[in-house]
């Protein structure tokens, strides 16, 4: 009878786990940087189980000393959003924190979900500590089974 619940439990986790992952893939597009420095994502966000946005994320992945000069977001080629300056702290209203070193800007847009067909990418102008540009640039994908 043990051997009955256990597997019980263990189903039950398992769809539950299932539903979560698909939910988890139908709203999320992620993508790194080929120097493998950056991880950005473009997820729906919801406050009390209602969508109330797409919001695009940079994170960087190493502890390099690096000065972000620019991040634009891109829809194909159109610039949804282009930002040249950032600060370091946490955020009064929602608690939102933000790094300089290592790089966190987790609220670079927030908009519309993707649209299907659609290409997206965010690209990242930044500098080494020895005063080399770099141009860096993610293409964020959908999340496959």
């Amino acid at each position: 009878m043990m051997k009955f619940y256990s597997a019980l439990v263990f189903m039950v986790a398992m769809v539950i786990g299932g539903i979560v992952y698909w939910d988890y893939t139908e709203s999320t597009m992620k993508g790194s940087s080929e120097n493998g420095m950056w991880k950005a994502m473009y997820k729906e966000q919801r406050i009390g189980g209602t969508p109330i946005g797409w919001l695009a994320s940079i994170k960087q992945k190493n502890n390099e000393t690096v000065t972000v000069k620019k991040l634009i977001f891109l829809e194909e080629d159109k610039v949804l959003v282009e930002r040249t300056e950032f600060y370091e702290g946490r955020d009064n209203v929602d608690g939102t924190e933000y790094s300089l070193h290592p790089f966190s800007y987790p609220d670079l847009y927030l908009g519309d979900a993707p649209k299907e067909g659609l290409s997206y990418q965010i690209q990242i102008i930044w500098e080494d500590s020895s005063g080399n540009e770099y141009n860096d640039k993610i293409k964020l994908s959908k999340l496959e089974w």
